[in-house]
Parts: structure tokens; sequence; C-alpha cells
């Protein structure tokens, strides 16, 4: 019985540090000046255990985008007053 009970507490455990892994980026495309001007915030993705790829995510109209790296430049020259967000 008290196997039956670790195994629960293991299994529910396990689903709920699941749900606390970031979404990454697995690809990334260029976006144009105009929904670069549109930008609310931005972080930068690095490649480290969890992730894959560097890359640059911005949100449009709390879409989720990603894009190079390269791009942050431009992005910082079209909107010089936005702040990268901090990543938890």
């Amino acid at each position: 019985m008290d196997f039956k009970i670790l195994l629960l507490i293991l299994c529910i455990s396990f689903t709920a540090v699941q749900g606390f892994i970031p979404p990454c980026c697995i690809a990334t495309a260029p976006i144009m000046r105009g929904m670069l001007r549109r930008v609310e915030k931005f972080t930068i993705q690095k490649m480290n255990g969890r992730c894959d790829i560097n890359a640059l995510v911005v949100y449009v109209n709390g879409r989720r985008l990603c894009a190079p790296v390269k791009q942050k430049k431009l992005l910082k020259r079209l909107k010089p007053t936005l702040k990268e967000q901090e990543t938890v």
C-alpha cells in the first residue's frame, strides 16, 4: 500500500515540475520593420541546457515571435526607449 502512495506522489510531482519549463524557440525568422515598430517587449533566449538556439523573442499584440538575435540592433534603433525584459 505504501508503495502505491509513493508512486502516486512521484507522478504528481513529476507532472507539476513539467509545467514550469519555459517554451523555447526552435527556429527563427526575420521580422519586418513594420512589425518591429509594434513590439511591446522583448527578451533574449540564450542557448543553454533548456533551449537549443539563441533567439530574440519579441511580443507583438500578445503574440510571441522568434527572430534572429542580430535583429536586436535594428529593434533598438527603431524603438530606443524599449527595455529588455528579464527572463524567469
